[in-house]
């Protein structure tokens, strides 16, 4: 292998999805393109809060949690950790019972850790209205983007009173979720009830199990994770505005969060290689970094070069330039739609005092 250039370790990094990497792939890209486009010092704050808890929680809480709740479920049916973090097809099939326990303490840990993770994720865009309200008395999005004058010392003292009730709001959500997590499997230990609940146990852990790291498989989480983020925001939005805002964001977001980065991806590494006459993108498949460090020395270079080139633009242009341009059509739309409206009452209100003028001249006369 020849000695990695500070580009290739960096994109082999984004490429082998490591949490950290992913972490500061995805919060780095967004966040830049969202903060240049900031509308004010408030919608900044609230956008660093937002980018950074959302990323936390997506790359870090799962690991952390299941490792929490694999001590938990371990002990309770019995199970060795290195089985409970072990591929279910790994199991000793011909042992039944084990089989069963460890099924039953994987569905354990995947419910437990999601009933303590989504409460958290729908928490964030609420807490960060709340943040706002309560450190500027801003409660309207069209003030947070500085588009009118909103402020009140009354809603400051509100926003804490607001806090409290929804922290206890999603306190009872996450122990509703491990209540139902304790009642199946309670209801599991009879025969007939394993027998009903066993098809719906069997697809939650085939779909949603943790690697051997304590890690999820990002697309599987992603699936349960993401409703429950863009139910937050819809939930959160503060006006008409921001709804709108919200809509134009996830209608461009969602797909290409599951499909942009292949589309985007192949068309840039064929280009690519007919640049650098190399064939990363060979017989449909993409070859990897590590796929190219078993390469010879002499066409390492020559393919390092071209994959660093094609994977980062793609980085660019499915993560910050896509995120910028949506930022800056919200901003555009947004204050469009507004001025717009408000010229509209503006000539209502005329009319309305032109018509009362004329009418008492009428009574006058």
């Amino acid at each position: 292998m020849t000695n990695l250039s500070l580009p290739t370790k960096i994109l082999n990094s984004f490429e082998n999805s490591s949490s950290i990497a992913m972490f500061a792939r995805d919060t780095g890209g967004c966040l830049i393109s969202k903060l240049a486009l900031s509308r004010s010092r408030e919608e900044s704050i609230e956008i660093g809060f937002a980018e950074l808890s959302e990323s936390a929680l997506f790359y870090f809480s799962a690991p952390a949690a299941a490792k929490a709740t694999s001590k938990v479920f371990s002990k309770i049916y019995d199970i060795p950790k290195q089985q409970l973090s072990s591929p279910v097809t790994e199991i000793n099939r011909n042992d039944k019972n084990l089989l069963k326990r460890v099924k039953l303490g994987k569905f354990g840990q995947i419910a437990a850790t999601f009933s303590l993770i989504l409460p958290l994720v729908f928490a964030i865009a609420p807490m960060r209205n709340l943040m706002t309200l309560s450190n500027s008395g801003k409660e309207k999005f069209t003030s947070v983007v500085g588009l009118q004058k909103d402020k009140s010392e009354q809603q400051k003292k509100e926003a804490k009173e607001k806090a409290v009730d929804l922290t206890k709001k999603l306190v009872l959500a996450g122990a509703a979720g491990l209540s139902a997590t304790a009642v199946i499997l309670a209801s599991a230990k009879n025969k007939n009830s394993y027998r009903k609940l066993k098809p719906f146990i069997d697809k939650v852990v085939q779909h949603l199990d943790f690697t051997k790291d304590g890690d999820l498989k990002l697309a599987h989480y992603g699936a349960l994770i993401y409703p429950v983020s863009i139910a937050s925001y819809f939930y959160a939005s503060r006006d008409k505005y921001e709804k709108r805002e919200n809509a134009r964001r996830f209608a461009t977001t969602v797909p290409l969060m599951f499909f942009g980065e292949k589309i985007i991806e192949r068309p840039i590494h064929k280009t690519v290689d007919k640049i650098f006459k190399t064939k990363v993108i060979e017989n449909n498949k993409i070859k990897s970094y590590k796929d190219i460090f078993k390469m010879p020395l002499e066409k390492q270079t020559k393919y390092l070069k071209s994959k660093n080139l094609s994977y980062g633009l793609t980085f660019i242009i499915n993560t910050m330039a896509i995120s910028a341009a949506i930022s800056l059509l919200n901003r555009i739309k947004t204050k469009q739609q507004y001025l717009k409206e408000e010229h509209e009452k503006t000539n209502i209100n005329v009319q309305h005092k032109k018509y009362l003028t004329d009418s008492s001249y009428q009574i006058i006369r």
